[in-house]
């Protein structure tokens, strides 16, 4: 068995001393009344342990911060107690350094009196988080309670967990009555020896260490024990260690670090272990690195790092540059805050069972030193992490902002109510699935099919929506399912809600076939025109014109006509043409595909089977007027063999321009339903109709 400490230096030291301050060293004064004891470690989160209560009275304080207690970088700490929050106990000043580096080993005494009540401590290095609470209570009768111990092994361990060439194991007790007055332990089965120091195995081996502590009131606590195993080091390291080194501090916008900036170097050694790392600042000669190498000098700046193995191997030289420039001017600036609540809310906007508060805050000058909250008109304490706030009811948070120059922000605040929860989903959700794509004409899929599943549930709501295409395994479904293998296919599906109830699989079934070749041929088209012909093979009375198309490839979209110059109209059913006259009548296909046939035509003429039709007066202009208004539309010759300009009537006598207007709305639309004019047309005529001063008296159509 073998009892080691490490020679660490320890830097300790008090911000104030108030009389209820009484000593404090690196070393431990005569013992008062109870011990309480602080660790800490790697960590900047945490303490790695502290004590959470006390009796009032005198109290040895013990901090310590070294490789027994886990601490294997050097990271210095501070165990601080706050004087400034007059929320707790403000008559201890307290402030005790330590770091595994120091004169002390990073173990230091101090030793003060307690009154009743709470105090707040924590560690004042910048970027560590690390706090807690101390309750001091006014004591009672006699103690009959004994120690609570713990403890903990450190060292260099293998893959397998088991500890290379030795093992250290750290021991320790907090007595709440009278205080711990001692320690024992026994390695692997022997006597009980009083413990000072951390235990030190080094025989290769499994091993057991028991132990106990005693109170000054003469408790014992019941015996615990740890186990592990020593192995012996695995063959000479010669490989060097890898070395890393990180820059901190304030940066401007140009990446500048402002006043000052820390280097952090660190080092690992898979082999043997790091025995040492050194530096130089700027070219000069190196040094052991201790702890992060601060540089406030104003100007560029190199740090060139190297580390040492257990073994002797050296690291290549590695460097980081950076360059510091002088603070800006005092900041006069409150920093800017801002609020957001999260949870989950129902549908009427409450949080249901709590809600989280997150606060932020920035400052563009000397930085955001403190953020601060109250809850429902409460006083203000530190924010450290999201605020849970659980009990039902309405609730509003303020909060407030310091930065490091002491200015502080107007308070704000955030308002919502907490609702409960409703009771236990046993409900699964509803699902649904629908299949899109292109079909043919047996309703398969061309190409591919998407496959689009919904899920709903009214009660604590979706969670997840899954999916397997042909009895796969199931995949999540964030999105539609695109399905492009040729042949049959089916995708099953199934819900979750938020509450784990699954909805039982459903399922859709298709046919996914190949895109036929591409169509390039526009339809073939043919026009056939029946009715009863005279001897030189007119139509007496009119004429059915049929058109006929066919496609082999997409298929035909549409067919349109067009007759005597009109505008192409889509053919759906054989057209008759009754008026007298020759006739033109064209025709055209169009596919699936986009491709549109030739236009083909035909002539007709067709003669009256009873005497000509009289016409309501005489006009042959080339283009449709109404009134004095040209539409420019041509003056087509109507299926009656009158013109729209005579069927018009502008000149006859009209009771008003209401009767006029109406008389042509007829007329147009009875001309759009023979294909005499488009829709455009028609829309045109209508309107020049109601411009025109056609039916309104002399004076009117004067004025006009």
């Amino acid at each position: 068995m073998v009892l080691a400490l490490g020679a660490l230096l320890v830097t300790a030291f008090a911000l104030a001393a108030p009389a209820a301050y009484a000593a404090w060293s690196g070393a431990d004064n005569t013992a008062a009344a109870q011990v309480l004891t602080w660790t800490a470690g790697d960590g900047y989160t945490g303490y790695t342990s502290a004590p959470t209560t006390a009796v009032a009275g005198p109290a040895t304080i013990v901090f310590e911060n070294s490789a027994a207690t886990g601490n294997t970088t050097g990271m210095p700490h501070t165990l601080t107690f706050d004087t400034s929050n007059t929320d707790y106990n403000t008559d201890v000043s307290l402030n005790i350094q330590a770091s595994p580096s120091d004169s002390s080993g990073g173990r230091h005494t101090a030793e003060v009196t307690l009154t009743p009540g709470v105090y707040r401590y924590y560690c004042v290095m910048p970027g560590h988080i690390m706090s807690g609470e101390l309750t001091v209570t006014a004591g009672s009768g006699g103690d009959t309670t004994a120690p609570d111990t713990s403890a903990s092994v450190s060292g260099t361990k293998d893959a397998s967990g088991n500890y290379v060439d030795s093992a250290t194991v750290t021991l320790s007790a907090t007595d709440s009555g009278s205080g711990v007055d001692k320690i024992e332990y026994a390695l692997d089965g022997g006597a009980y020896a009083t413990y000072s120091a951390p235990v030190k195995v080094s025989a290769v081996g499994q091993h057991t260490v028991s132990y106990r502590a005693t109170d000054k009131a003469g408790n014992t606590s019941a015996v615990k024990s740890v186990s592990f195993t020593v192995v012996a080091a695995p063959p000479q390291d010669t490989t060097a260690p890898d070395t890393s080194a990180l820059v901190s501090g304030t940066k401007d916008a140009s990446g500048n670090y402002v006043d000052s900036a820390t280097v952090t170097v660190s080092a690992t050694d898979s082999g043997s272990g790091v025995a040492k790392i050194e530096y130089s600042l700027d070219n000069g000669a190196y040094a052991d690195y201790t702890a992060p190498v601060k540089v406030s000098s104003v100007g560029q700046h190199t740090v060139s790092y190297r580390a040492t193995d257990k073994a002797g191997n050296t690291s290549a030289v590695k460097s980081v540059s950076f360059t510091i420039v002088a603070a800006p001017p005092q900041d006069t600036t409150a920093p800017d805050t801002s609020a957001s609540v999260s949870g989950t809310k129902d549908a009427s906007g409450n949080y249901v069972d709590s809600a989280t508060v997150t606060l932020s805050a920035t400052d563009s000058g000397s930085g955001v030193d403190k953020i601060e909250y109250a809850l429902d008109g409460g006083a203000y304490a530190t924010y450290s992490a999201p605020v849970k706030v659980s009990a039902v009811g309405q609730h509003t948070v303020s909060y407030r902002a310091t930065d490091k120059a002491g200015n502080t922000s107007a308070v704000k605040s955030v308002s919502f109510t907490i609702v409960a929860a409703p009771p236990q989903d046993t409900t699964a959700p509803e699902t649904s699935a629908t299949v899109s794509g292109t079909k043919d004409a047996s309703g398969n899929y061309v190409s591919s099919a998407t496959v689009t599943v919904t899920a709903s549930d009214a009660e604590s709501g979706v969670a997840k929506i899954e999916y397997s295409l042909d009895n796969g395994a199931y995949k999540d479904y964030s999105a539609p399912v695109q399905v492009g293998t040729v042949g049959q296919h089916t995708v099953s599906y199934r819900a979750t809600d938020k509450a784990g109830n699954t909805s039982a699989a459903q399922s859709v079934s298709f046919t996914v076939v190949a895109a036929p070749p591409q169509d390039t041929t526009p339809p073939e088209v043919s026009a056939s025109v029946s009715g009863t012909k005279d001897a030189s093979g007119n139509y007496v009375g009119g004429a059915t014109v049929t058109v006929t198309a066919s496609d082999s490839g997409s298929g035909v979209a549409a067919t349109e006509y067009s007759l005597d110059g009109g505008p192409y109209l889509p053919y759906s059913a054989p057209v008759a043409v009754n008026r007298a006259g020759s006739h033109t009548f064209l025709y055209r296909a169009t596919d699936k595909a986009g491709n549109t046939s030739a236009a083909k035509s035909l002539t007709l003429t067709v003669v009256d089977s009873k005497p000509p039709t009289d016409c309501p007066e005489a006009d042959d202009r080339s283009t449709v007027f109404v009134g004095t208004i040209n539409t420019g539309i041509p003056n087509r010759v109507t299926t009656n063999g009158c013109t729209i300009n005579e069927l018009i009537e502008d000149h006859a006598a009209w009771t008003n321009h209401g009767a006029f207007v109406s008389s042509v709305e007829k007329l147009v639309a009875d001309l759009r339903s023979e294909g005499v004019v488009d829709q455009r047309e028609a829309g045109a005529i209508k309107k020049a109709a109601g411009r025109s001063d056609v039916g309104m008296p002399h004076t009117a159509r004067t004025e006009r």
